[in-house]
């Protein structure tokens, strides 16, 4: 019974770092090479070799039914959700004022009609 929920708490935390990276992917995919340069973090192109490697790592990673999970594999999603977690803690927040893509995708501040 231990030895289930240790598991199920390992596939969860496994699954959900696969998402985050996942997630990070796109969202790094989508923004401006200049908004990178701007927030003075490295450039777009190494963020995603970075995210896209890590992204990988933690899908192997995962528990059996889709990964190995065991072995070596373990440290290496680990330092491969850390990569994720830097993502999503230290760039994406600089990023944040800047515009997504080319065609802006943010929201916009000036009146578009109404009263």
């Amino acid at each position: 019974m231990f030895s289930f929920l240790q598991f199920l708490v390992v596939a969860v935390i496994s699954y959900a770092a696969f998402g985050a990276g996942v997630w990070a992917l796109i969202d790094a995919s989508r923004r401006s090479s200049v908004a990178f340069v701007n927030a003075g973090k490295q450039t777009k192109t190494l963020w995603i070799v970075i995210l896209a490697v890590a992204t990988a790592l933690l899908f192997i990673s995962l528990p059996f039914p889709l990964g190995s999970g065991s072995g070596p594999l373990g440290i290496i999603g680990l330092a491969a959700a850390v990569a994720v977690i830097i993502y999503h803690v230290g760039v994406k927040p600089a990023l944040g004022p800047h515009r997504r893509g080319p065609s802006g995708g943010g929201r916009s501040n000036r009146n578009t009609g109404g009263w």
